[in-house]
């Protein structure tokens, strides 16, 4: 897959940051703590992995955008700090055409396409449609053959392009039996995909065998939610509509011989159908207008007991000013009258009578407070049953509302078919004539319907025919796909230059005890790859190192056209390795690389984080592009992946 990183853009708190790509090699070393792996994790996040976040980063990160060119297309990736979405633009380098899309990087319910008549719903999908690739197909289930086909996901593919710096020696490639179940299996469909055990045969059949089960499938579904309706909706069987056709047709003779008998029925009841109606109108109006009056006497009583409300209101007020006011002037004596303001004579005090007017106090005729309160329990109590009594007028009077609709929309009915009829109104016996044909006009009609759903019932054993036939086709396809499979995973060419290439890389890097004469294992079970050597007789097995089985695994892609992203992204190759020790492989590790960017993997993109530089020897130098950036977290001349920051 043509896939090229040419910059990658972090925007921080205090700083924009641009790093800048090579086309051929990109070479970051330094010091630990400067950011060189975050340079490789921001990169991943951008292609929809999730962030190891860093303190430097929990601080300081706000947003990454990764421009890079994929297939035809220029495109930028921009995705904001703990998103689950990427913004994706692109520019067709063909139509010069920029296009757009929010992609959300999980499943979301409903999903919408990404791109207009097409599948495309998440961001892998679309990174493989810009690529120019169909997303691989494999089974769902190793273990049965009865099973879906799932896509391989971008994602799946990127554990072959990135070789993270947790996992360099602890994992290869996700493929051994500690690793998660999950995927350990993904991570085998990708291997089998680049051995070319999904041939265009297989991939073929698999998708013919996946249309037959999606067709079948929906055959089966249909016929079950056409059984379901037909039994909701209380329609039987074919025999049960055709019994019941065979009752119209006698209904509908009968009705005919009712229509010649008119003559005898008219003798036998003297009426017309007008007559009726308008008994029935008229019911109905008395039965209106008995319903208004009593509506009308409700809302009545509930304006008079609103008004009633309203005066207890007011009363338990003025009931509270009087206790108010007696408490206020109760000790008050006056000096004066309050009238004319001459000074009162004879200011004895007396408790029996007014200080002012001399009139002797008589109980019964003022307000105690005792029986003030029972006053006002009084009006709060008589305020709560008017209000309860209004409440259940109000219920009344909607109970009659509804009422009231319901006989008005049946008289309004009663009164258009009394129009009706009186339009047409001729005589006894042609009303009845008329009303018999509107018999038989009801009955042609069910037995038309029923005609029509005859094909329902039929249809649903059909459907059910259908998909049986099907399981024939499935059958088939089986049986061809599981030939071609073993037909696929018999040519074992691409397997076996798959060992060679990665015992040759191990023999150009120099590592210790390996030679050509060491014979490579590679099970088709699990694809660990294992080296043997002789050595007194015995059998030695030793697992090696993940750099040089991810080159073999890119120098078999590219031989074979299998889409894998077109770069490499290693960090720390070296990780348990001195380069002081081991010079020696530390050289032989480089010079490889470098030969291979060179020439065989020149169109592959490789991008290095390690502890210290090696640089390339100058006999191909010339061959290849690099960019080397010195990292440091504490020398300005070589600044930290975030220049300013300066930790906690």
């Amino acid at each position: 897959m043509n896939l090229k990183i040419e910059n990658l853009t972090l925007t921080c708190r205090k700083e924009i940051i641009e790093i800048p790509f090579a086309k051929n090699i990109t070479y970051f070393y330094g010091k630990m703590g400067a950011g060189k792996s975050t340079i490789l994790q921001l990169i991943d996040y951008c292609l929809g992995n999730e962030l190891v976040v860093t303190p430097a980063l929990q601080q300081e990160f706000i947003n990454a955008e990764l421009e890079l060119v994929l297939g035809n297309n220029q495109v930028t990736l921009f995705r904001e700090k703990g998103s689950n979405q990427v913004q994706v633009e692109w520019v067709d380098l063909q139509k010069q055409e920029v296009l757009n899309v929010i992609a959300p990087i999980n499943k979301q319910e409903n999903p919408q396409p990404l791109v207009p008549n097409t599948n495309i719903i998440l961001l892998t999908d679309l990174l493989f449609y810009l690529g120019g690739f169909q997303p691989p197909l494999v089974r769902k289930s190793k273990k049965s053959e009865n099973t879906d086909l799932i896509r391989l996901s971008f994602r799946d593919l990127m554990w072959y392009c990135y070789l993270n710096q947790d996992e360099i020696d602890s994992s290869m490639l996700h493929l051994e039996k500690e690793a998660n179940n999950f995927k350990r299996l993904k991570s085998r469909d990708v291997m089998r995909l680049i051995l070319g055990f999904h041939q265009e045969s297989v991939a073929l059949l698999e998708s013919e065998l996946l249309e037959v089960r999606n067709e079948k499938a929906t055959l089966y579904s249909t016929a079950k939610q056409l059984h379901v309706f037909l039994e909701e909706n209380q329609i039987g069987e074919t025999s049960t509509i055709l019994k019941r056709i065979e009752d119209i047709d006698e209904d509908n003779q009968q009705v005919k011989i009712n229509i010649n008998n008119i003559n005898k029925e008219i003798k036998q009841e003297n009426s017309h159908p007008v007559d009726k109606l308008r008994e029935e109108a008229r019911s109905y109006a008395i039965l209106l207008d008995e319903l208004n009056t009593s509506v009308y006497d409700i809302e009545v009583q509930i304006a008079q007991r609103k008004r009633l409300l309203g005066e207890f209101a007011s009363a338990k007020m003025k009931v509270n000013r009087s206790l108010i006011a007696r408490n206020t002037l109760k000790d008050l004596e006056f000096l004066t009258c309050p009238q004319c303001e001459r000074e009162l004579i004879n200011r004895v005090p007396n408790n029996k009578q007014c200080s002012l007017c001399k009139v002797p106090f008589d109980d019964k005729n003022y307000f105690e407070s005792n029986n003030i309160e029972v006053i006002k329990t009084d009006l709060t109590s008589r305020y709560i049953e008017l209000q309860d009594s209004i409440t259940r007028l109000n219920r009344q009077r909607d109970a009659m509302l509804k009422e009231l609709r319901r006989i008005k929309e049946e008289k309004q009915v009663i009164d258009e078919d009394l129009l009706e009829l009186q339009t047409t109104y001729d005589s006894i016996y042609l009303a009845k004539a008329k009303s018999y044909e509107r018999t038989l006009g009801e009955l042609k009609a069910e037995k038309l319907a029923l005609h029509k759903l005859l094909p329902l019932t039929n249809q649903v054993k059909e459907l059910q025919e259908k998909a049986d036939n099907l399981l024939v086709d499935e059958a088939r396809l089986k049986r061809e796909l599981k030939e071609a499979r073993e037909k696929a995973e018999k040519d074992n060419t691409n397997l076996e230059e798959l060992k060679s290439l990665f015992l040759e890389n191990l023999v150009e890097v120099g590592l210790p005890g390996v030679n050509q004469s060491d014979i490579v294992s590679i099970s088709t079970n699990d694809f660990i790859p294992k080296i043997y050597r002789a050595k007194d007789d015995d059998v030695y097995e030793m697992q090696f190192s993940k750099c040089c089985f991810a080159l073999a695994i890119h120098r078999l892609a590219k031989q074979r056209k299998v889409p894998l992203p077109g770069f490499l992204m290693i960090d720390t190759p070296m990780k348990n390795i001195s380069e002081r020790e081991n010079e020696d492989i530390f050289r032989g590790f480089y010079t490889f690389l470098y030969k291979l960017a060179a020439n065989e993997l020149k169109d592959l993109q490789f991008i290095v984080v390690d502890k210290e530089y090696y640089p390339i020897p100058e006999k191909i130098s010339k061959k290849v592009s690099i960019i080397k950036k010195h990292m440091t977290p504490d020398d300005p001349m070589h600044p930290p992946l975030i220049p300013y920051y300066k930790g906690h």
